[in-house]
């Protein structure tokens, strides 16, 4: 008999009693809480930073370039007179100022000063480099060319400064700021322009041509109408000037590619500019004294006497032109008067200049890195001449008509230089100078600078990726910041692959290969793969519910970036995605349990696992979610189960059986190392090694637990920086602990400090030295590095290894990568939330397993410094240093904490030392005894009841600090540290708003203190010999066995015929993936079968080394707490008088009627002052680091946020449009793609377009006015009679919306009209296409290229056949590629 679909679809229903829901609450996970409103925050802030940036970068250029022209125009004596402004020096008549000798020498320095300023930062930012990371020091050839261009930049300089605008009014030196490009012109038009252009025409050319002919006319025009020596060699210095920039505007030519190969084959030059820095700074100062005319001696003799006040000589004039008046009838004349010189306007205006140089730099380059180039940088420094040259004309002729009028602005004895003397004459100069040519050098300027308006770098691109010199111009700014600002990045592939090659024997056969591998290449080899590994063992249903919803949103987000790349071209964030769990443990291997060893059943964590996905997708998308049984394969390892996700990317569970294959997370890391990397990549012999080397760049291993709960963004984010960072091998973010109880409110606090402090100062000092696995995103080309892969197969035979290797592998794969010179980063912004141990003895036995490692570790690269500092460029010796001391401090932890303790006693209430030592002593001592006799749960016990003792006394004690800070005062001492240390958390907690409310948990942090530092270094190191996990330990079951009515037992069904999996295909792998199975497995992965013998020996040799350790361990903190107690001791005759806050005291002798008075200091020992200053260097380099960090991680955010309130219809372009439309296809593609949510319309303001219209009667308000409840019963009624529709295939929801006839809904999408039409044409022209696919003999559109698989299998959704030996591909899409050819072929 058959059943209606109707009838079968009411029969899977459930019954009408059993209609109740109960939809997902909308309620922000712990990863998505109050995103929309830091988001809100971001984009508004983003905004304001869009105008500061433009306005501070206008000005600050602006301001730079007339304090410049007014200083090179103050320095010479052969200038005109300045009139000075007698109402102010009560005399009447008109008055010259003399030139003064002393004044012209200021100025000369404050010149020099002003060149040398860029080039000091230059100098200290070469020396933190070098000192905290590792850069290879330049060859002789490359030193030489380098400063060859420097040096002939920087004599062109000095002879603009001091011989040319010296002899130019204001007017015209700003004008000839915009003529020192023409090598760049030149450049640009002979190899450039076919390097910036897709298509050179006849147009480009000659724009080109005319560029560069406007850059050399200046060379022909002033120098023709002059007579000054001056003017006659001006092309001397604008040529030599625009020899720095020459490199930046070469092509990869071979001849000039050549050259840079070799002034560019170190990353960064660094190490040059060591040296080059000063150099140029002396050279610039020398041609200066030279040329300036003086003695070259009395520029250093009379240096102090020209910074100091001196006479200025004033000549009172009869009217008439002042300038005609020489130096003879000056110096005869009778009236003569002075006034005093003002050296402040000196100071004011050198400091004017740097700062606004300096400023107009920095906001530069911070516009580059949130990539808002092109309004807030390129603008405002086009901008920059044409504001300069009138402003500048505005405040000479201001100042020439009335000598008063900058009288509050400028000493009245210096000038600017104006072009005329009023408008007739600065019109008649115009035409006489034939300065209508200058908007021409201007546009020349703007069209050889125009690659500044197409910017191509990298969201936070390194400031090397960003400039061509590390360092800026200071006299020249804004220039400097046009042409400096790089065009094509040299590091990349083409001069890395050209450096790295051998000698060619032949060079025809060399440049063959060379053109048929980069044919070879193709754009999708560097789409990001980005391949999820999560490891699983023993979760919860809560923890991995967490982890499936982090999948599904993942998968969502990809699927949409895949339908937005497909049908709306929008691909630059787009990555392909494969997901892969690693499920440690998976069987019942117990023979009680198991039937058939070949056919075990699976556990009861794995069976949550697959109870769980559909409850996940549940919460994800509030709609119940079909998601298909998943295919399982029997394969060597144990088993596999595949999932076609609903945005259609593929979740694999790799099943491990640990009698087949090694278990444990580390064996796990190296199973999916060699699957996905050497299997998938390296064991492809048909891709030429150039593009596997291509491919493993942009392959990105996301190491995940099992328990991990984040965002897509968070992801994208860590992408984003390896995509910035070439040597980056891996990155992790922020982890935020979550759970319950005062153990989670300890680690939130410990954990936002490390980040906050510990992890910022490693990154921005050195390196991460540590990437924790439960989030973080690898590279596999760094994975694939020599002694990285291959070394973390080792199987650990001696007990330091096996604390090392086993006890933190995440720790040890990073040690690994630093040794081998990958980079590891810490990314703030990137999110994610792990559940933390809730309990006090399984936060103290995760602690007892990575205190040891992470010990071990540091120790590691501490003893093998040498050898990593030359391998890895971000590591360096100071940074070793930095190390060591935190180390130091690590080691002799309990010992400082215990006098702490002693210290704290005898303050807080009033005993005597040796009181106070012993109350602290024997509980320790107690402590210390039971982790060598007893068992660790007695330990614990006793710790814990240590710990909350403690715990009290903490609190007295800062009870008793508060009191004392009220006695002694703050600026005592222990008081003054007390403070500062608390300031920097608070000014930390404030600079982490998000994080803020972690202070909170500050006060626990405080009074555990004793049992973190204390206890639990003493536990961890006297249990090092225990290497078991610690925590999520299974429990041990009771084997309740079951036996049918005659005696039979019962055992559970295999795992290929669990009922979860009834309804499950299933597959098969391939031969050659089997074969690789076995062959790993049999080499690296076998599992380890130890004799008696052999288990014992490893205990045994455990023991000797947790004995060894904890011995030197006691004995190093108790020598030193030995010394610093018996120095203690004498503390009257061993300390040192505070100079701060003294006590003053006044006495009265009755006796000898005599008053005395005497001041008391307050004492600081010598150790307490070695305290401070070792822990408080640490705290400052911390602190500093921190706000670098804090900087990188705002641009990072702000490079990252979009603002998209702002549409203009008048003013939108066809462009504006489609860039509108590319920027919102994602968002376009989730909201077509993602299902309608149950009883969506009590929640959104708008119905879905799924909605189906309630059938109301017209003017009745009966159902408006129906209550909630009546709404609810009568939605579950109408639910249960109208179709269901299948939502889990994200790709169909987002065909059939985008392919179907009726309009879309974009109301709550912020787009503009034009790309809403717009977007509803490409809309109608797919579906065009569409039909002409379906129709017989019409023509189909071409499907795009994309990625090649690595490895060429088939899917096998659907093998059961065991003669069908093909293999599912994880690397594509289940019916994902829905091109319009394409789009029919299910229904043939």
């Amino acid at each position: 008999m058959h059943l209606h679909p109707s009838s079968r679809m009411l029969h899977d229903q459930p019954a009408l009693w059993d209609s109740f829901q109960d939809p997902p609450s909308k309620k922000a996970s712990g990863s998505d809480a109050d995103w929309k409103k830091l988001q809100f925050l971001l984009k508004l802030f983003k905004l304001f930073v869009y105008l500061l940036v433009f306005v501070v970068i206008l000005a600050t250029s602006v301001l730079a370039n007339l304090v410049y022209l007014y200083m090179a125009g103050n320095s010479s004596g052969s200038g005109p007179r300045v009139q000075v402004c007698t109402k102010y020096l009560l005399q009447t008549g008109e008055a010259i100022a003399a030139r003064n000798r002393l004044d012209q020498i200021a100025w000369v320095w404050a010149l020099v000063f002003a060149f040398a300023a860029p080039e000091l930062f230059t100098f200290l930012r070469a020396l933190r480099i070098c000192m905290f990371k590792r850069e290879r020091r330049p060859s002789r050839l490359e030193v030489g060319l380098v400063t060859l261009f420097e040096i002939l930049h920087v004599v062109g300089l000095a002879l603009l400064t001091f011989t040319v605008l010296p002899a130019l009014d204001v007017t015209r030196g700003a004008m000839l700021n915009c003529c020192v490009c023409f090598v760049p012109a030149l450049l640009n038009l002979l190899t450039g322009t076919w390097l910036h252009w897709k298509s050179v025409n006849s147009a480009v050319l000659f724009l080109s041509i005319l560029a560069l002919i406007a850059q050399g006319s200046v060379f022909l025009v002033w120098p023709a109408l002059s007579d000054k020596l001056e003017l006659r060699l001006l092309v001397l210095p604008l040529l030599l000037i625009s020899f720095r920039w020459w490199e930046n505007f070469a092509s990869p030519h071979d001849g000039i590619a050549k050259i840079i190969r070799t002034i560019r084959c170190t990353r960064s030059r660094y190490h040059t500019y060591l040296y080059l820095a000063p150099l140029k700074v002396v050279v610039f100062a020398g041609v200066g004294f030279l040329l300036h005319g003086q003695n070259f001696f009395s520029y250093f003799s009379l240096f102090l006497d020209a910074w100091r006040p001196h006479l200025i000589t004033l000549v009172k004039t009869a009217g008439g032109d002042s300038n005609a008046l020489n130096a003879t009838q000056l110096a005869n004349s009778s009236v003569r008067t002075s006034m005093q010189s003002s050296p402040n306007a000196m100071v004011y205006a050198l400091a004017v200049q740097v700062g606004a140089a300096y400023l107009c730099h920095v906001f530069g380059k911070f516009a580059c890195k949130i990539k808002i180039q092109v309004f807030s940088c390129t603008l405002p420094l086009t901008l920059a001449g044409p504001v300069t040259v009138c402003l500048a004309t505005f405040l000479a002729q201001l100042r020439a008509t009335d000598p008063c009028a900058l009288h509050g602005l400028l000493p009245d004895y210096l000038g600017l230089r104006a072009l005329g003397e009023n408008l007739e004459e600065l019109g008649h100069a115009c035409l006489e100078w034939a300065l209508w040519l200058w908007p021409l050098w201007w546009l020349a300027q703007v069209w050889t600078c125009l690659h500044i308006w197409q910017p191509r770098n990298d969201k936070n691109a390194p400031t090397e990726k960003l400039y061509v010199c590390p360092w800026y111009c200071g006299l020249l700014v804004d220039q400097c910041s046009m042409m400096n600002r790089r065009i094509v990045d040299w590091s990349e592939e083409y001069l890395a692959i050209k450096s790295e090659r051998p000698a060619p024997s032949d060079p025809k056969l060399v440049e063959m290969e060379d053109m048929k591998a980069n044919w070879e290449i193709r754009e999708e080899d560097k789409v990001p793969q980005l391949i999820v590994c999560a490891t699983m063992w023993h979760e919860t249903e809560d923890e991995m519910m967490e982890f499936l919803k982090s999948i599904l949103r993942l998968d969502e987000d990809q699927c949409a970036r895949r339908m937005a790349r497909t049908y709306l071209t929008a691909d630059d964030e787009y990555y392909e995605l494969e997901t892969n769990i690693f499920f440690d443990d998976a069987f019942v291997l117990d023979p009680q349990k198991c039937e058939n060893k070949h056919n075990p059943p699976i556990n009861d964590y794995v069976k949550i696992l697959i109870n769980t996905i559909d409850k996940a997708a549940f919460e994800v998308y509030g709609v119940n979610i079909r998601i298909k049984p998943p295919l399982k394969i029997n394969t060597p390892y144990g088993g596999r189960l595949v999932w076609t996700l609903p945005g259609r990317t593929k979740m694999v569970a790799h099943l491990k059986n640990k009698d087949k294959i090694r278990h444990k997370k580390r064996w796990s890391q190296v199973m999916y190392m060699y699957y996905l990397l050497g299997h998938r990549i390296m064991d492809t012999v048909h891709l030429h090694p150039r593009r596997k080397a291509v491919i493993a760049e942009n392959t990105f291993i996301l190491a995940l637990d099992g328990d991990i709960d984040f965002q897509p963004r968070a992801v994208h984010l860590l992408i984003d920086r390896m995509k910035a960072v070439e040597e980056l091998g891996a990155a992790c973010g922020r982890i935020h602990p979550v759970g319950r109880g005062p153990m989670v409110w300890y680690q939130r606090f410990e954990y936002a400090i490390g980040h906050w402090l510990q992890k910022a100062t490693e990154h921005v000092i050195g390196c991460v030295l540590c990437s924790p696995g439960c989030f973080s995103l690898f590279r596999a080309s760094a994975l694939m590095e020599n002694s990285v892969m291959k070394r973390y197969t080792m199987i650990s035979s001696e007990a330091m290894k096996m604390v090392q290797y086993d006890q933190g592998e995440d720790r040890w794969l990073c040690t690994l990568l630093l040794k081998a010179g990958s980079r590891v980063e810490y990314c703030a912004a990137s999110d994610a939330y792990t559940h933390a141990p809730e309990s006090f003895n399984e936060f103290y036995n995760q602690r007892r397993r990575w205190v040891p490692s992470t010990i071990a570790n540091i120790f590691d690269i501490l003893a093998d410094a040498k050898t990593v500092v030359r391998k890895n460029n971000s590591i360096s010796t100071m940074y070793v240093w930095y190390q060591g001391m935190l180390m130091i401090g690590t080691v002799l932890g309990p010992g400082t904490i215990f006098l702490m303790m002693v210290g704290a006693l005898v303050a807080v209430f009033n005993i005597d030392i040796w009181t106070a030592f012993l109350w602290n002593f024997f509980p320790i001592l107690l402590f210390i005894l039971s982790c060598v006799y007893l068992k660790q749960k007695y330990q614990l016990l006793i710790a814990f009841v240590i710990s909350a003792t403690y715990c009290l006394v903490m609190m007295a004690v800062l009870i008793g600090i508060i009191v004392q800070m009220l006695e002694d005062g703050p600026l005592a001492p222990a008081s003054l540290f007390f403070l500062l240390v608390a300031v920097q958390i608070t000014i930390a907690g404030f600079m982490h708003p998000q994080e803020f409310w972690a202070l909170l948990c500050g006060v626990i942090y405080y009074i555990t203190i004793p049992s973190m530092y204390m206890l639990l270094m003493i536990y961890s190191v006297f249990n090092m010999n225990d290497v078991s996990w610690g925590t999520r330990e299974a429990p041990t079951i009771k084997d309740d066995d079951q036996e049918t009515s005659n005696g039979a037992k019962i055992f559970p069904p295999g795992w290929l015929d669990d009922p979860l999996l009834v309804k499950s295909d299933l597959g098969e792998i391939s031969l050659m993936e089997n074969r690789f199975w076995k062959d790993v497995i049999k080499k690296y992965l076998k599992p380890l079968e130890l004799s008696r013998e052999q288990k014992q020996l490893m205990d045994d040799g455990l023991k000797e080394l947790r004995n060894m350790i904890a011995f030197a361990f006691v004995m190093v903190n108790a020598i030193f707490v030995l010394i610093v107690f018996l120095l203690q001791l004498k503390k009257e005759f061993l300390h040192l008088n505070w100079p701060i806050d003294p006590s003053d005291f006044i006495t009265f002798d009755r006796d000898n009627l005599q008053v005395d008075i005497y001041r008391q200091y307050k004492e600081l020992d010598p150790i307490g002052l070695c305290f401070v200053i070792f822990f408080g260097l640490i705290l400052i380099i911390q602190f500093i680091a921190m706000f670098f960090h804090r900087f990188a991680t705002l641009c990072q955010l702000l490079a990252t946020t979009p603002v998209d309130w702002f549409r203009s219809n008048g003013q939108f372009t066809d462009e504006d449009a489609a860039h509108e439309l590319k920027g919102s296809a994602v968002n376009i593609a989730r909201k077509l793609q993602r299902p309608k949510r149950l009883f969506e319309e009590d929640d959104e303001e708008e119905p879905h377009y799924d909605e189906v219209s309630s059938h109301r009667r017209e003017g009745s308000g009966e159902y408006r006015e129906s209550s909630h409840r009546r709404q609810t019963i009568w939605r579950l009624t109408e639910n249960r009679n109208r179709s269901q529709s299948d939502y889990s295939n994200l790709v169909f929801n987002f065909k059939r919306r985008f392919l179907g006839e009726e309009d879309l809904n974009l109301g709550n999408l912020p787009l503009n009209r034009k790309s809403v039409k717009l977007f509803q044409d490409r809309r109608s022209k797919v579906r065009a296409d569409v039909k002409a696919a379906a129709t017989p003999g019409g023509t189909p559109t071409p499907k795009a290229g994309t990625r090649p698989p690595v490895v060429s299998v088939n899917p096998l959704p659907n093998c059961s056949g065991p003669g069908n030996l093909e293999a599912y591909d994880n690397g594509g899409y289940e019916d994902t590629e829905y091109y319009p050819q394409n789009l029919n072929r299910n229904s043939k």
